[in-house]
């Protein structure tokens, strides 16, 4: 009987330590697996954003690019013409002096470098899930910048052939019939500079080095994008996850559902605002409030009379969303004119008949603008994390023939 209850004791005693160990066992590895998941989820975001800052190096670069091939033509084509200095108009000659002018407070903004310190500051970085081939493609990507900057600050090829002491010598000698009432200079002193820097031999070279210039932009970014696409194969990052860390990282935003769309949005304008609402059966509305010019010409003074005119429209339509796209259609059929804030029988009276006709004309027209056709426009669209505010932005070409992305933020209304 004692050798029984000996046995029993004895088998119940193992029993208890062999739970406990299991017990710890388990604890410790789920620990494990935690923690390992959460240094890899660190290491990859790391990773994630070292490939999106090259991106926008490489981006902020092509600009820089654009800007000089879309202003190049502009200074060359004065060079080679210069009796049609007096003849171009002064946003030309602007565009000119801007191409030849040194900025000394100029600040590219892929030269920014917070993103290379925090992943070369990371142990996270370091290890890279044992992937040196992208560190090192990183650290590579980081170099070219640094070389880069080095041959703009250095190299002749770069340098401007209007300095701030050959700007502020020229300025020192103007009179002020010279300037403008905002202090810049005016059309004729304009050309005037601009005659005085052609005849300096570094504008002569400046120009002729042109290519020379062209060529390095195009090396350092082909190089750094064939580093980045390298990058993405080798930690296999996705185009969709690259979007998400942007929405998560950069924009803050949240994406686009038909649910957060719905409702009526507000965006203020620099004279005037938008309301538009989107109902949940895909028809539309907005309303447009706006600042217009009346200029009424009143003969028997002969003057002219100059007058801010608020004007009020009507937009329907219909909307849909296609992934981020925001796409609305506004429809002839429900558009019309709200108000025009003239009325003529409170202008003077020898300027009520001009007035009459201006706002015949002024309606005629805009209603004829209002029955064209239907419109339709595309907007990239995300939402703040709140869903109260939702960003519009899309592309468009600027007066200088380069493509610019326009923003524009919109706030939910409550009903």
């Amino acid at each position: 009987m004692k050798k029984a209850l000996l046995n029993d004791w004895w088998k119940q005693f193992l029993t208890g330590v062999m739970g406990t160990a299991i017990g710890v066992g388990l604890t410790f590895g789920v620990s494990n697996l935690v923690d390992n998941h959460k240094k890899a989820q660190a290491q990859r975001q790391t990773a994630t954003m070292a490939v999106y800052d090259i991106d926008e190096m490489i981006r902020a670069l092509k600009e820089d690019l654009q800007l000089e091939d879309a202003l190049f033509p502009i200074a060359m084509y004065l060079s080679n013409h210069p009796d049609r200095m007096d003849k171009v108009g002064i946003d030309t000659l602007r565009q000119a002096l801007t191409y030849l002018m040194e900025d000394v407070t100029e600040t590219h903004p892929w030269a920014n470098d917070a993103k290379e310190k925090a992943f070369t500051g990371s142990m996270d970085a370091w290890q890279n899930l044992e992937n040196t081939q992208f560190y090192d493609n990183v650290q590579r990507c980081y170099l070219c910048r640094k070389e880069l900057l080095a041959i703009l600050s250095k190299d002749a090829v770069f340098h401007k052939p209007l300095s701030e002491d050959v700007l502020n010598a020229f300025i020192a000698k103007t009179s002020g019939d010279d300037l403008d009432d905002d202090g810049s200079l005016t059309y004729k002193a304009l050309g005037q500079l601009l005659k005085q820097i052609y005849r300096m031999p570094e504008t002569t070279r400046f120009l002729r080095m042109y290519t020379l210039r062209d060529r390095v932009f195009n090396q350092y970014i082909d190089e750094l994008n064939r580093l980045n696409r390298e990058n993405k194969f080798l930690m296999s990052l996705s185009d969709e996850e690259m979007e998400a860390y942007i929405r998560k990282n950069v924009q803050k935003t949240r994406p686009a559902n038909p649910k957060l769309v719905a409702g009526t949005w507000v965006v203020q304008m620099n004279e005037g605002r938008q309301s538009i609402r989107f109902l949940p059966d895909h028809t539309m509305e907005l309303i447009l409030e706006q600042l217009d010019v009346a200029n009424i010409h009143v003969d028997a003074d002969n003057q002219d009379i100059r007058m801010k005119v608020p004007v009020s429209c009507r937009l329907g339509g219909e909307w849909t969303l296609e992934g981020d796209s925001l796409f609305f259609t506004t429809k002839p059929d429900r558009s019309e004119i709200l108000s025009i804030g003239l009325d003529p029988e409170t202008l003077p009276e020898a300027a009520r008949e001009a007035g009459r006709k201006w706002l015949e004309s002024y309606r005629a027209n805009l209603n004829q603008q209002l029955q064209s056709g239907e419109v339709t426009q595309r907007n990239c669209v995300s939402f703040d994390l709140t869903g109260n505010t939702m960003f519009w932005s899309y592309r468009y070409t600027n007066a200088m023939g380069q493509p610019e992305t326009a923003r524009h933020q919109l706030n939910r209304k409550q009903e």
